[in-house]
Protein backbone atom coordinates (compact mmCIF):
# COMPACT_ATOMS: atom_id res chain seq x y z
CA UNK A 1 0.00 0.00 0.00
CA UNK A 2 1.16 3.31 -0.69
CA UNK A 3 1.57 6.45 1.98
CA UNK A 4 -0.11 9.58 0.74
CA UNK A 5 2.13 12.25 -0.58
CA UNK A 6 5.54 10.50 0.18
CA UNK A 7 6.35 8.40 -2.84
CA UNK A 8 7.42 9.93 -5.99
CA UNK A 9 15.71 1.23 -25.40
CA UNK A 10 18.10 2.90 -28.38
CA UNK A 11 16.58 1.81 -31.79
CA UNK A 12 15.87 4.88 -34.52
CA UNK A 13 12.49 5.50 -33.98
CA UNK A 14 11.19 8.71 -34.77
CA UNK A 15 10.59 8.03 -38.63
CA UNK A 16 7.24 6.67 -38.49
CA UNK A 17 5.72 9.00 -36.91
CA UNK A 18 6.79 11.58 -38.55
CA UNK A 19 5.09 9.72 -42.08
CA UNK A 20 2.14 9.37 -40.23
CA UNK A 21 2.08 13.07 -40.24
CA UNK A 22 2.89 13.71 -43.52
CA UNK A 23 0.20 11.47 -44.29
CA UNK A 24 -2.45 13.93 -42.77
CA UNK A 25 -0.69 17.28 -43.42
CA UNK A 26 0.81 15.95 -46.50
CA UNK A 27 4.31 16.09 -47.69
CA UNK A 28 6.85 16.66 -50.84
CA UNK A 29 9.04 13.43 -51.71
CA UNK A 30 12.16 14.73 -51.69
CA UNK A 31 14.24 11.82 -53.81
CA UNK A 32 13.23 10.14 -57.42
CA UNK A 33 14.43 7.08 -55.48
CA UNK A 34 11.94 6.93 -52.95
CA UNK A 35 8.97 7.79 -55.72
CA UNK A 36 7.35 4.58 -54.96
CA UNK A 37 7.36 4.59 -51.67
CA UNK A 38 6.09 8.28 -50.97
CA UNK A 39 3.37 7.33 -53.89
CA UNK A 40 1.93 4.45 -51.24
CA UNK A 41 2.22 7.32 -48.20
CA UNK A 42 0.21 9.95 -50.55
CA UNK A 43 -2.80 7.31 -51.53
CA UNK A 44 -3.22 5.41 -47.98
CA UNK A 45 -6.25 5.11 -46.45
CA UNK A 46 -6.05 8.36 -44.00
CA UNK A 47 -7.16 6.22 -41.26
CA UNK A 48 -3.65 4.20 -41.48
CA UNK A 49 -1.57 7.09 -40.09
CA UNK A 50 -4.27 7.65 -37.26
CA UNK A 51 -3.80 3.94 -36.17
CA UNK A 52 0.31 5.07 -36.07
CA UNK A 53 -0.35 7.98 -34.10
CA UNK A 54 -1.69 6.08 -31.69
CA UNK A 55 0.03 3.06 -31.89
CA UNK A 56 3.44 5.21 -31.38
CA UNK A 57 1.16 6.89 -28.08
CA UNK A 58 0.62 3.30 -26.68
CA UNK A 59 4.14 2.64 -27.32
CA UNK A 60 5.03 5.66 -25.33
CA UNK A 61 3.18 4.24 -22.47
CA UNK A 62 4.86 1.14 -22.81
CA UNK A 63 1.44 -0.45 -23.57
CA UNK A 64 3.14 -2.53 -26.30
CA UNK A 65 -0.01 -4.95 -26.63
CA UNK A 66 -2.17 -2.30 -27.49
CA UNK A 67 0.69 -0.90 -29.93
CA UNK A 68 0.83 -3.80 -32.17
CA UNK A 69 -2.90 -3.82 -32.30
CA UNK A 70 -2.34 -0.65 -33.47
CA UNK A 71 -0.59 -1.26 -36.22
CA UNK A 72 -2.50 -4.00 -37.11
CA UNK A 73 -5.06 -2.09 -37.66
CA UNK A 74 -2.87 0.30 -39.61
CA UNK A 75 -2.05 -2.36 -42.09
CA UNK A 76 -5.54 -3.47 -42.49
CA UNK A 77 -6.11 0.14 -44.39
CA UNK A 78 -2.68 -0.07 -46.00
CA UNK A 79 -0.84 -3.07 -46.38
CA UNK A 80 1.73 -1.51 -48.32
CA UNK A 81 2.49 1.22 -46.31
CA UNK A 82 6.75 0.88 -45.06
CA UNK A 83 5.94 3.02 -41.87
CA UNK A 84 3.43 -0.04 -40.61
CA UNK A 85 6.06 -2.77 -40.57
CA UNK A 86 8.97 -0.36 -39.32
CA UNK A 87 6.72 0.57 -36.23
CA UNK A 88 6.18 -2.98 -35.91
CA UNK A 89 9.47 -3.64 -35.54
CA UNK A 90 10.58 -1.57 -33.18
CA UNK A 91 7.74 -2.50 -30.82
CA UNK A 92 8.40 -6.31 -31.16
CA UNK A 93 12.37 -4.86 -30.32
CA UNK A 94 11.39 -3.44 -27.45
CA UNK A 95 9.74 -6.86 -26.30
CA UNK A 96 13.11 -8.57 -27.53
CA UNK A 97 11.12 -10.83 -29.92
CA UNK A 98 13.72 -9.92 -32.13
CA UNK A 99 12.54 -12.76 -35.04
CA UNK A 100 9.68 -10.86 -34.87
CA UNK A 101 11.61 -7.78 -35.12
CA UNK A 102 14.08 -8.59 -38.32
CA UNK A 103 11.01 -9.88 -39.92
CA UNK A 104 9.32 -6.74 -39.91
CA UNK A 105 12.14 -4.90 -41.18
CA UNK A 106 12.73 -6.91 -43.96
CA UNK A 107 8.97 -6.21 -44.87
CA UNK A 108 10.01 -2.33 -44.36
CA UNK A 109 12.76 -2.76 -46.65
CA UNK A 110 10.76 -5.07 -49.62
CA UNK A 111 8.19 -1.86 -49.70
CA UNK A 112 10.67 1.08 -49.20
CA UNK A 113 14.86 -0.24 -49.89
CA UNK A 114 15.85 3.34 -49.00
CA UNK A 115 13.72 3.36 -45.74
CA UNK A 116 15.70 5.62 -43.08
CA UNK A 117 16.76 3.64 -40.00
CA UNK A 118 15.75 0.31 -41.38
CA UNK A 119 19.06 -1.36 -42.15
CA UNK A 120 20.14 0.52 -38.81
CA UNK A 121 17.59 -1.16 -36.56
CA UNK A 122 17.98 -4.43 -38.92
CA UNK A 123 21.92 -4.46 -37.68
CA UNK A 124 21.22 -3.88 -33.99
CA UNK A 125 18.76 -6.91 -33.74
CA UNK A 126 21.68 -9.00 -35.50
CA UNK A 127 24.23 -7.62 -33.05
CA UNK A 128 22.08 -8.51 -30.07
CA UNK A 129 21.35 -12.04 -31.21
CA UNK A 130 25.37 -12.26 -31.24
CA UNK A 131 25.80 -11.89 -35.52
CA UNK A 132 28.34 -9.12 -35.91
CA UNK A 133 29.43 -9.38 -39.25
CA UNK A 134 25.40 -9.80 -40.33
CA UNK A 135 25.01 -6.58 -38.29
CA UNK A 136 28.10 -4.86 -39.94
CA UNK A 137 26.97 -5.31 -43.40
CA UNK A 138 23.11 -3.72 -42.25
CA UNK A 139 25.44 -0.48 -40.68
CA UNK A 140 27.39 -0.37 -43.52
CA UNK A 141 24.28 -0.65 -46.43
CA UNK A 142 22.62 2.13 -43.85
CA UNK A 143 25.71 4.48 -44.56
CA UNK A 144 25.08 3.88 -47.56
CA UNK A 145 21.58 5.45 -48.33
CA UNK A 146 22.52 7.74 -44.82
CA UNK A 147 26.06 8.63 -44.17
CA UNK A 148 25.98 9.91 -40.10
CA UNK A 149 26.80 9.46 -36.53
CA UNK A 150 24.39 6.72 -35.67
CA UNK A 151 25.88 4.20 -38.49
CA UNK A 152 29.14 4.74 -37.83
CA UNK A 153 28.73 4.62 -33.99
CA UNK A 154 26.97 1.17 -34.90
CA UNK A 155 29.75 -0.35 -36.89
CA UNK A 156 32.34 0.82 -34.23
CA UNK A 157 30.83 -1.33 -31.83
CA UNK A 158 30.36 -4.51 -34.34
CA UNK A 159 34.79 -3.08 -35.21
CA UNK A 160 35.28 -3.65 -31.07
CA UNK A 161 33.43 -6.99 -31.13
CA UNK A 162 35.46 -8.03 -33.77
CA UNK A 163 38.22 -7.46 -32.11
CA UNK A 164 39.35 -4.45 -34.22
CA UNK A 165 40.24 -1.58 -32.05
CA UNK A 166 42.06 0.69 -35.13
CA UNK A 167 38.68 -0.22 -36.95
CA UNK A 168 36.65 1.06 -33.67
CA UNK A 169 38.73 4.24 -33.09
CA UNK A 170 38.29 5.22 -36.44
CA UNK A 171 34.61 5.47 -37.22
CA UNK A 172 34.41 6.15 -34.10
CA UNK A 173 36.02 9.57 -34.71
CA UNK A 174 34.33 9.29 -37.88
CA UNK A 175 31.32 9.81 -36.26
CA UNK A 176 31.95 12.66 -33.80
CA UNK A 177 33.38 14.67 -36.89
CA UNK A 178 29.94 14.00 -38.21
CA UNK A 179 28.33 15.14 -35.34
CA UNK A 180 30.32 16.32 -32.56
CA UNK A 181 27.18 16.11 -30.04
CA UNK A 182 26.85 12.41 -30.47
CA UNK A 183 27.86 12.00 -27.17
CA UNK A 184 27.70 8.09 -26.80
CA UNK A 185 30.91 8.04 -29.28
CA UNK A 186 32.92 9.87 -26.63
CA UNK A 187 32.46 6.85 -24.19
CA UNK A 188 33.41 4.05 -27.01
CA UNK A 189 36.37 5.48 -27.60
CA UNK A 190 37.21 6.05 -23.67
CA UNK A 191 36.48 2.35 -22.95
CA UNK A 192 38.74 1.83 -26.20
CA UNK A 193 41.77 3.71 -24.83
CA UNK A 194 41.37 2.45 -21.00
CA UNK A 195 41.26 -0.87 -22.55
CA UNK A 196 44.89 -0.46 -24.75
CA UNK A 197 45.83 1.33 -21.31
CA UNK A 198 46.20 4.93 -22.61
CA UNK A 199 44.11 6.05 -19.14
CA UNK A 200 44.91 10.59 -20.13
CA UNK A 201 43.06 9.65 -23.65
CA UNK A 202 40.35 7.89 -22.44
CA UNK A 203 39.63 10.37 -19.28
CA UNK A 204 40.20 12.83 -21.82
CA UNK A 205 37.53 11.43 -24.37
CA UNK A 206 35.18 10.70 -21.01
CA UNK A 207 35.54 14.35 -19.98
CA UNK A 208 34.32 15.23 -23.48
CA UNK A 209 31.11 13.10 -22.91
CA UNK A 210 30.22 14.42 -19.34
CA UNK A 211 31.09 18.26 -20.67
CA UNK A 212 27.93 17.55 -22.76
CA UNK A 213 25.78 15.19 -20.34
CA UNK A 214 27.45 16.53 -17.17
CA UNK A 215 24.22 14.52 -15.64
CA UNK A 216 25.22 11.05 -17.12
CA UNK A 217 25.75 8.90 -14.43
CA UNK A 218 27.79 6.67 -17.08
CA UNK A 219 30.11 9.04 -17.74
CA UNK A 220 30.52 9.75 -14.17
CA UNK A 221 31.40 5.83 -13.05
CA UNK A 222 33.67 5.85 -16.08
CA UNK A 223 35.43 8.47 -15.07
CA UNK A 224 35.61 7.76 -11.21
CA UNK A 225 36.29 4.09 -12.03
CA UNK A 226 39.21 5.51 -14.26
CA UNK A 227 40.55 7.71 -11.59
CA UNK A 228 40.39 5.24 -9.11
CA UNK A 229 43.02 3.83 -11.16
CA UNK A 230 45.05 6.93 -11.80
CA UNK A 231 45.20 7.35 -8.34
CA UNK A 232 43.10 10.84 -8.31
CA UNK A 233 41.49 9.71 -5.19
CA UNK A 234 39.20 12.67 -3.89
CA UNK A 235 37.55 13.89 -7.47
CA UNK A 236 37.31 9.85 -8.25
CA UNK A 237 34.96 9.58 -4.69
CA UNK A 238 33.09 12.78 -5.75
CA UNK A 239 31.95 11.10 -9.13
CA UNK A 240 31.44 7.83 -7.30
CA UNK A 241 29.80 9.06 -4.62
CA UNK A 242 27.07 10.64 -6.73
CA UNK A 243 26.98 7.40 -8.67
CA UNK A 244 25.99 5.58 -5.60
CA UNK A 245 23.47 7.92 -4.02
CA UNK A 246 21.12 7.95 -7.30
CA UNK A 247 22.25 4.41 -7.96
CA UNK A 248 22.78 2.38 -4.51
CA UNK A 249 22.55 -0.77 -6.38
CA UNK A 250 25.21 -0.30 -9.02
CA UNK A 251 27.77 -3.02 -7.62
CA UNK A 252 31.15 -1.49 -9.65
CA UNK A 253 30.43 1.86 -8.22
CA UNK A 254 29.58 0.60 -4.63
CA UNK A 255 33.14 -1.49 -5.18
CA UNK A 256 35.74 1.24 -6.56
CA UNK A 257 34.39 3.81 -4.22
CA UNK A 258 35.14 1.17 -1.42
CA UNK A 259 38.59 1.09 -2.75
CA UNK A 260 39.37 4.73 -3.17
CA UNK A 261 38.48 5.28 0.63
CA UNK A 262 40.63 2.46 1.84
CA UNK A 263 43.56 3.42 0.00
CA UNK A 264 42.78 6.82 1.34
CA UNK A 265 43.54 5.38 4.44
CA UNK A 266 39.64 6.06 5.43
CA UNK A 267 39.15 2.33 6.14
CA UNK A 268 35.87 2.51 8.01
CA UNK A 269 33.82 3.95 4.59
CA UNK A 270 36.17 2.20 2.82
CA UNK A 271 34.76 -1.13 3.75
CA UNK A 272 31.46 -0.18 4.22
CA UNK A 273 31.63 0.26 0.64
CA UNK A 274 33.11 -3.15 0.18
CA UNK A 275 30.57 -4.74 2.17
CA UNK A 276 27.81 -3.65 0.41
CA UNK A 277 29.02 -4.00 -3.00
CA UNK A 278 29.51 -7.64 -2.06
CA UNK A 279 26.35 -8.34 -0.66
CA UNK A 280 25.13 -6.91 -3.84
CA UNK A 281 26.96 -9.18 -6.27
CA UNK A 282 24.38 -12.36 -5.29
CA UNK A 283 21.87 -9.89 -6.36
CA UNK A 284 23.82 -8.73 -9.64
CA UNK A 285 23.90 -12.22 -10.10
CA UNK A 286 20.29 -13.43 -9.69
CA UNK A 287 19.15 -10.38 -12.47
CA UNK A 288 21.42 -11.44 -14.97
CA UNK A 289 20.23 -14.89 -14.74
CA UNK A 290 16.72 -14.19 -14.98
CA UNK A 291 17.87 -11.48 -18.21
CA UNK A 292 19.71 -14.61 -19.93
CA UNK A 293 16.08 -16.12 -19.46
CA UNK A 294 14.27 -14.07 -20.84
CA UNK A 295 16.43 -12.82 -24.00
CA UNK A 296 16.21 -16.44 -24.72
CA UNK A 297 12.42 -16.79 -24.18
CA UNK A 298 10.59 -13.46 -24.63
CA UNK A 299 7.06 -15.23 -24.93
CA UNK A 300 7.39 -16.20 -21.21
CA UNK A 301 4.94 -14.48 -19.02
CA UNK A 302 5.95 -15.82 -15.47
CA UNK A 303 10.14 -15.00 -16.42
CA UNK A 304 9.36 -11.58 -17.52
CA UNK A 305 7.42 -11.13 -13.91
CA UNK A 306 10.55 -12.69 -12.05
CA UNK A 307 12.95 -10.29 -14.24
CA UNK A 308 10.64 -7.42 -13.08
CA UNK A 309 10.81 -8.75 -9.33
CA UNK A 310 14.67 -8.98 -9.00
CA UNK A 311 14.68 -5.48 -10.56
CA UNK A 312 12.55 -4.26 -7.93
CA UNK A 313 13.97 -5.57 -4.95
CA UNK A 314 17.18 -4.20 -6.19
CA UNK A 315 15.91 -0.79 -6.29
CA UNK A 316 16.35 -0.29 -10.10
CA UNK A 317 12.72 0.69 -10.44
CA UNK A 318 12.53 1.84 -14.14
CA UNK A 319 14.39 -1.19 -15.45
CA UNK A 320 11.15 -3.65 -12.97
CA UNK A 321 8.59 -0.99 -14.78
CA UNK A 322 9.90 -2.28 -18.49
CA UNK A 323 10.24 -5.77 -17.48
CA UNK A 324 6.61 -5.29 -15.71
CA UNK A 325 5.45 -3.99 -19.12
CA UNK A 326 6.38 -6.58 -21.41
CA UNK A 327 4.95 -8.84 -19.30
CA UNK A 328 1.57 -6.94 -18.88
CA UNK A 329 1.47 -7.29 -22.93
CA UNK A 330 1.75 -11.08 -23.20
CA UNK A 331 -1.14 -10.95 -20.43
CA UNK A 332 -3.42 -7.74 -20.27
CA UNK A 333 -5.62 -9.23 -17.71
CA UNK A 334 -2.96 -9.60 -15.08
CA UNK A 335 -4.74 -7.38 -12.47
CA UNK A 336 -2.16 -7.92 -9.62
CA UNK A 337 0.95 -6.81 -12.11
CA UNK A 338 -0.82 -3.87 -13.32
CA UNK A 339 -1.13 -2.72 -10.01
CA UNK A 340 2.82 -3.41 -9.13
CA UNK A 341 3.34 -1.57 -12.40
CA UNK A 342 1.33 1.89 -11.46
CA UNK A 343 2.78 1.54 -7.69
CA UNK A 344 6.40 1.50 -9.38
CA UNK A 345 5.64 4.83 -11.52
CA UNK A 346 4.05 6.74 -8.11
CA UNK A 347 7.91 5.53 -7.25
CA UNK A 348 9.23 7.09 -9.87
CA UNK A 349 7.80 10.27 -9.98
CA UNK A 350 5.48 9.51 -13.45
CA UNK A 351 2.01 9.87 -11.91
CA UNK A 352 0.32 10.61 -15.20
CA UNK A 353 1.44 7.23 -16.50
CA UNK A 354 0.19 5.45 -12.33
CA UNK A 355 -3.06 7.28 -13.22
CA UNK A 356 -3.65 5.51 -16.58
CA UNK A 357 -2.73 2.19 -15.11
CA UNK A 358 -5.04 2.35 -11.84
CA UNK A 359 -7.80 3.39 -14.11
CA UNK A 360 -7.29 0.80 -16.55
CA UNK A 361 -7.69 -1.13 -13.23
CA UNK A 362 -10.74 -0.10 -11.57
CA UNK A 363 -12.95 0.24 -14.64
CA UNK A 364 -12.29 -3.84 -14.87
CA UNK A 365 -12.84 -4.46 -11.40
CA UNK A 366 -14.30 -1.64 -9.22
CA UNK A 367 -14.55 -4.06 -6.08
CA UNK A 368 -10.49 -3.53 -5.75
CA UNK A 369 -10.43 -1.30 -2.63
CA UNK A 370 -6.56 -1.06 -2.99
CA UNK A 371 -6.73 0.28 -6.87
CA UNK A 372 -9.37 2.70 -5.90
CA UNK A 373 -6.56 3.73 -3.02
CA UNK A 374 -3.54 4.00 -4.75
CA UNK A 375 -5.65 5.93 -7.59
CA UNK A 376 -6.55 8.31 -4.94
CA UNK A 377 -2.74 8.66 -4.16
CA UNK A 378 -1.55 9.08 -7.67
CA UNK A 379 -4.22 12.15 -7.83
CA UNK A 380 -3.37 13.25 -4.75
CA UNK A 381 0.51 14.03 -5.12
CA UNK A 382 -0.57 15.48 -8.77
CA UNK A 383 -2.49 17.24 -6.28
CA UNK A 384 -5.80 16.52 -8.50
CA UNK A 385 -8.07 16.70 -4.90
CA UNK A 386 -10.92 16.13 -6.41
CA UNK A 387 -10.09 13.28 -8.12
CA UNK A 388 -8.35 12.11 -5.30
CA UNK A 389 -11.58 12.60 -3.77
CA UNK A 390 -13.77 10.71 -5.43
CA UNK A 391 -11.29 7.79 -5.53
CA UNK A 392 -11.23 7.28 -1.64
CA UNK A 393 -15.06 7.48 -1.76
CA UNK A 394 -15.48 5.00 -4.16
CA UNK A 395 -12.88 2.94 -1.98
CA UNK A 396 -14.91 3.40 1.14
CA UNK A 397 -17.83 2.12 -0.69
CA UNK A 398 -15.87 -0.83 -1.31
CA UNK A 399 -14.30 -0.76 2.17
CA UNK A 400 -16.56 1.04 4.74
CA UNK A 401 -14.36 0.62 7.90
CA UNK A 402 -10.71 1.19 6.10
CA UNK A 403 -9.01 3.50 7.97
CA UNK A 404 -6.12 4.05 6.13
CA UNK A 405 -8.81 5.88 3.44
CA UNK A 406 -10.67 8.03 6.08
CA UNK A 407 -7.06 8.93 7.18
CA UNK A 408 -6.57 9.83 3.75
CA UNK A 409 -9.88 11.86 3.33
CA UNK A 410 -9.57 13.69 6.23
CA UNK A 411 -5.66 15.16 4.98
CA UNK A 412 -7.19 16.30 1.40
CA UNK A 413 -7.53 20.58 1.31
CA UNK A 414 -10.75 21.67 2.18
CA UNK A 415 -12.85 22.71 -0.30
CA UNK A 416 -13.51 26.42 -1.13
Amino acid sequence: MIMLMSLKRRFYLSRALFFALCLILGCQSTSEQQSQAEEQRRVANPRAPKFLIQAQDALSYRAFAAALALTDSAEHYAPQLADVFFLRGVIHTEMRRYDLAEAAYQKVLALDPFYKGAWLNLGSVALRAGESRKALQCYQKEMANYPGAAALHQMGRVYAKLGKPDSARFVYEQALKSDSAFTTAYLRLAELYKEEGELDQALKYARRGLQLEPDNLNYQYFIGALLVSRGDLPEAVAQLENVVRKRPWHYWANYNLGQAFVRMNRPAEGKSYLAKAESLQVELKNIQDWENLVENNPDQLMLWVNYGEALRRAGRWEEAREAFQVALSIEPRFMALENNLANLYILTGDTAKAIFHYESIVARAPMLTEAWLNLGVAHANAKHFEQARAAWENALKQAPEDSTVKVYLAKLPKQP
